[in-house]
């Protein structure tokens, strides 16, 4: 029988809830100097952005990356995930860090945002909606309770490039071995029984051979999806070569002339895909 997508999100939670992104760290302060150095472009785009005073959305919020790194900018935070448990980690977070009052969770559905129309000034969403089963609905909701005037910030994962080819043939080899030893997950029990605090890898094998839905979209999709929106800029971050150095341990006798080769191919191999839309 075919999973129905209801089903298909509990599974995603449950797979957040046992692997929160990024995994554990001794200090919640460790884990996000650790985020920040690993996935700097979201921070660069951020700091294009005027936050003082700004009520913002977080859809998809996971252990606090975000949350927790704009009120240090001035904002008023609300952030919704799928996982009570990252949720958990994001406060625990957020009163390490000294501004749990500036900042409030939600347990709730991408998909269907429990906000009323026009309720926020920004909305932020990192890395989340390729991992719900109908994103351009998700992305309709973004619209929805985005104020008029507002801005969206939205990274999806996008096609074509060398991290999502090698993805794809991952995850059906993934599949292939599950299908070999007659049970689901085996990749994934394996790496979480090898995992430790405060890994370098952080959750990306995890996700890569565990996480149910994990799509990707190509710039036109992308712009079909925020079709609505007034205006829409896209850019492209990241192709991935030198994070290969954090989970391939050995490739760090090479990890300069990958990041060599990152900077100068993002914009035609970044699989990272961020979407700054004004409504």
């Amino acid at each position: 029988m075919t999973t129905i997508p209801q089903e298909t999100k509990q599974l995603g939670a449950e797979f957040w809830n046992s692997n929160p992104c990024g995994g554990a760290w001794p200090t919640y302060r460790e884990f996000l100097e650790w985020y920040q150095r690993t996935e700097p472009y979201i921070y660069r785009v951020l700091d294009q952005h005027d936050w003082q005073g700004r009520t913002v959305l977080e859809v998809g919020c996971g252990q606090g990356t975000v949350l927790n790194y704009l009120p240090g900018k001035g904002a008023i935070v609300h952030g919704i995930d799928m996982s009570g448990d990252s949720i958990a980690q994001a406060g625990a977070g957020a009163i390490e860090l000294g501004h749990r009052d500036r900042v409030t969770f939600r347990v709730a559905d991408a998909e269907a945002l429990p906000f009323g129309d026009n309720s926020y000034e920004r909305i932020v969403s990192i890395g989340v909606l390729h991992h719900t089963p109908d994103t351009a609905k998700a992305v309709r909701e973004v619209y929805r309770t985005l104020s008029p005037g507002g801005t969206a910030i939205v990274m999806l994962y996008r096609k074509g490039n060398p991290k999502w080819w090698a993805t794809v043939l991952l995850r059906a080899a993934s599949k292939l071995l599950d299908r070999f030893r007659g049970r689901s997950g085996v990749l994934v029990e394996r790496l979480r029984e090898d995992s430790e605090e405060g890994s370098a890898q952080g959750t990306a094998l995890l996700e890569l051979f565990g996480v149910p839905v994990l799509n990707a979209f190509s710039y036109r999709e992308s712009r079909e999806m925020f079709a609505q929106f007034s205006e829409v800029r896209i850019t492209n971050h990241q192709p991935g070569f030198e994070r290969l150095c954090d989970i391939v341990p050995w490739l760090g006798a090479v990890r300069r002339p990958l990041a060599f080769i990152d900077r100068f191919t993002y914009s035609v191999w970044g699989f990272y895909q961020v979407i700054e839309a004004r409504k």
